[in-house]
């Protein structure tokens, strides 16, 4: 598709006064690489759903949780994946999660039932073979393999 495919603008927590504004940015870089590989991409209306966007490829409907971290432990990042005052997710609620490593703009695209129960996940892109390497700039996992019969409207 071409060699800017995964390139995209990096900024730091200087650039946002609220973590909501950061949030809102880091769904749209998602949202621009998921629409770069062909996916439809929607956007839920106010701030209600459990996920934060909603791909479609080939009848397929998916629907994603974006985080982002920089949150660096000196060999590590750590993301929460849930507040306190929020309830943990669920495979009926979300699809995938997929995380931002701001300061180092990688992606990890993670099945939701692989991370489901847990507050937070930690990542350590620089370790050869860390334990969620495999999640790494994932962006395969999302597209369908073939068109879905009798897919649903909306999820």
């Amino acid at each position: 598709m071409g060699k800017y495919l995964d390139q995209s603008p990096r900024t730091g927590p200087e650039n946002f006064t609220t973590y909501k504004q950061r949030g809102e940015w880091v769904e749209l870089l998602f949202m621009t690489r998921a629409a770069k590989r062909g996916f439809g991409v929607s956007k839920p209306w106010g701030d209600s759903s459990r996920y934060d966007v909603i791909l479609e490829q080939n009848g397929r409907f998916i629907r994603v949780q974006v985080k982002c971290t920089d949150r660096w432990t000196g060999s590590a990042y750590s993301c929460i994946l849930y507040a306190a005052h929020q309830h943990a997710y669920t495979t009926k609620q979300i699809d995938y999660f997929a995380i931002y490593l701001v300061p180092d703009d990688i992606w990890y695209i993670f099945p939701a039932k692989k991370l489901i129960g847990q507050s937070a996940v930690i990542l350590t892109p620089h370790r050869h073979g860390h334990k969620h390497g495999r999640y790494k700039e994932a962006w395969d996992l999302l597209e369908s393999r073939k068109p879905t019969k009798g897919a649903p409207e909306f999820p």
